[in-house]
């Protein structure tokens, strides 16, 4: 495996758009990255702010990439910098972490015999949102597949109608437990992936979430991430590093899954 630091070139930096126009288009990045490959094999990546991580004077789109294969050395475009990927691993090792994911749920649907995928964290302030509604019996019990049928909006306007939050500390207080089920959601959903990938969380902080639209596939096509950094410690070396190779959740092709590590 190699581990690359794909920058754009320096003419590409300072006297083009091509930056500007690439920030931010996961997809359209996907296709120029490929390029790299002469294989075509899959691979993962990761875009940084090259002002944040090297200091650069503009703020332009930096990649870390993780592939099979080692990517092409001349690009007209970029500037890359790759060095062989195998780190030694051992059962105990602990880890600092940095993942770019999209985290996902599945919910199971009522007349459909698949489940379906949802956003964990839209997923978690509907749940909380529905659970707040039938407490209150804002919908009767014989009701509760409309309830499920109505959007998070209106779930959240039928709260604030009822008499429990007429006064503002009460509705700060529901604001509140929603960025709270946001939170536990977003951790519970890397936590609960350790055991199959071969790692123990000692500390996490899920952070920057986003929702990624991509207009090139359909207007409302898109994706959402979160971004994790904390400290993990390796259960399983080998469940740990196919995770590496392979990533962790959907949306590999969009820049997420790839886990960065480094020993502490």
């Amino acid at each position: 495996m190699y581990l690359s630091r794909i920058e754009l070139t320096e003419a590409i930096a300072n006297y083009s758009q091509l930056g500007l126009l690439l920030k931010d288009s996961s997809y359209g990045m996907h296709r120029l990255l490929w390029d790299l490959f002469e294989s075509k094999e899959r691979f993962l990546f990761r875009e940084e702010n090259s002002q944040k991580q090297l200091g650069s004077p503009r703020a332009l789109p930096l990649y870390y990439v993780l592939s099979a294969e080692n990517p092409v050395s001349k690009s007209p475009i970029f500037k890359i910098d790759s060095k062989p990927f195998s780190p030694k691993l051992a059962k105990g090792d602990q880890l600092a972490f940095k993942l770019r994911a999209n985290p996902t749920v599945a919910r199971k649907e009522d007349g459909k015999k698949n489940s379906r995928r949802h956003d964990v964290v839209m997923d978690a302030q509907r749940q909380l949102l529905v659970l707040a509604c039938n407490d209150r019996g804002l919908v009767k019990a014989e009701n509760k597949v409309e309830l499920k049928n109505l959007s998070k909006s209106d779930l959240r306007n039928l709260l604030l109608a009822h008499s429990d939050y007429q006064n503002q500390p009460s509705r700060k207080q529901l604001l509140e437990s929603l960025d709270s089920a946001i939170e536990t959601a977003a951790v519970n959903w890397i936590k609960r992936r350790g055991d199959a990938h071969g790692y123990d969380l000692v500390s996490v902080e899920a952070t920057g979430y986003r929702w990624n639209a991509l207009p090139e596939k359909s207007r409302n096509a898109g994706f959402s991430s979160m971004d994790y950094e904390g400290v993990l410690t390796i259960d399983n070396p080998e469940l740990f590093a196919k995770m590496l190779v392979s990533g962790l959740g959907p949306s590999k092709a969009f820049g997420c899954g790839l886990m960065l590590i480094k020993r502490i």
